[in-house]
């Protein structure tokens, strides 16, 4: 199965628990039910009009546009449910072995979880930016950091593509 109801690294999927790999599985296959189910709405408003000889029924079309509109929203709100569910099931461990992901890894940045995930992604950038002049350093380093795969989420991939483009 392809999961891109999320764009995680292979890191961050790695880094999940097995019940967080669950949720992500469930959602994927309740989106990918949505996408088919828009497919067919599409095919069956282009059957409708072709078979009634209409070809600009704005009565039609607009029905099954608001209806593909509705499930693009499905779509959108199990997607942020799901980043919601992450952001907050990937807090790493208090000590207390509440749940956590990244087995007692320090940053060295402001680590917030009320904080947005751009907020996040512009102290994580800012941090690796002023701390290491070297980009392959910089690099590196930002690789090996266990705190940022769970802190940014899917901005993760987006900072180490910005680091990345530095040393190319």
């Amino acid at each position: 199965m392809i999961i891109d109801v999320i764009s995680y690294t292979n890191e961050q999927f790695a880094s999940l628990t097995s019940e967080q790999i669950l949720e992500v599985r469930s959602v994927q296959v309740r989106v990918n039910e949505l996408r088919a189910k828009k497919e067919a709405v599409k095919e069956n408003m282009k059957f409708q009009l072709s078979e009634n000889g209409v070809s600009r029924s704005s009565m039609a079309t607009k029905s099954a546009e608001a209806e593909i509109l509705l499930i693009d929203q499905k779509i959108e709100n199990l997607r942020e449910g799901l980043l919601f569910y992450l952001q907050y099931a990937s807090r790493p461990s208090d000590g207390n072995g509440s749940s956590g992901g990244n087995s007692g890894a320090v940053a060295p940045y402001l680590v917030d979880y009320s904080l947005s995930y751009e907020e996040r992604f512009f102290i994580v950038r800012d941090y690796y930016e002023a701390t290491y002049t070297d980009a392959y350093e910089r690099f590196q380093k930002y690789c090996e950091d266990e705190v940022a795969l769970v802190y940014l989420g899917e901005y993760h991939s987006s900072l180490y593509d910005w680091f990345l483009e530095d040393i190319l």
